[in-house]
C-alpha cells in the first residue's frame, strides 16, 4: 500500500518515474492492461483495496478514472449505472472526458431514456 501511495502521488523516486514513463504516459494505471515486472504486477493488484480507502485529488485528471475512482462526491459508475453502461471507454480518464469534443466520442449513442435522465 505504501508503494501505491508513492506511485499515485508521483513521489520523486526513480522507480516511480520509471514506471510512469515506461507504462502509463497516456493511460490510467488501474484501467490499463497489466504490464511490467512481476514485482510491479503484484503491487498493482492491490490497487482495488487502495482505491477503496482513498480519495483522489483531481490535478490534471490524467491518472484518475472518470467513472470508477472517487474524485467527486461519489463514484460516478455507482451513482449513474445506466449511463455508465453506455460509455465507449470505461477506463477513460477525467482529462480525456473533459477534453472530449462531443457526447458521441464518450457514449454509445442512442442512450436509453434512463441513461439520458442520468446524463441530464
Amino acid at each position: 500500500m505504501k508503494h501505491l501511495n508513492k506511485f499515485y502521488n508521483r513521489a520523486n523516486i526513480p522507480w516511480v518515474d520509471l514506471v510512469w514513463s515506461k507504462y502509463y504516459t497516456t493511460k490510467v494505471p488501474h484501467a490499463a492492461r497489466e504490464s511490467g515486472s512481476f514485482w510491479w504486477k503484484d503491487v498493482l493488484r492491490l490497487n482495488t483495496i487502495f482505491r477503496g480507502v482513498t480519495r483522489c485529488e483531481l490535478g490534471n485528471g490524467s491518472s484518475i478514472c472518470f467513472c470508477d475512482d472517487l474524485w467527486a462526491d461519489s463514484v460516478l459508475s455507482q451513482t449513474y449505472p445506466r449511463l455508465d453502461s453506455f460509455a465507449r471507454n470505461e477506463g477513460a480518464s477525467v482529462r480525456e472526458v473533459m477534453q472530449a469534443d462531443d457526447l458521441d466520442s464518450l457514449f454509445l449513442l442512442r442512450l436509453s431514456q434512463q441513461a439520458l435522465e442520468e446524463l441530464e
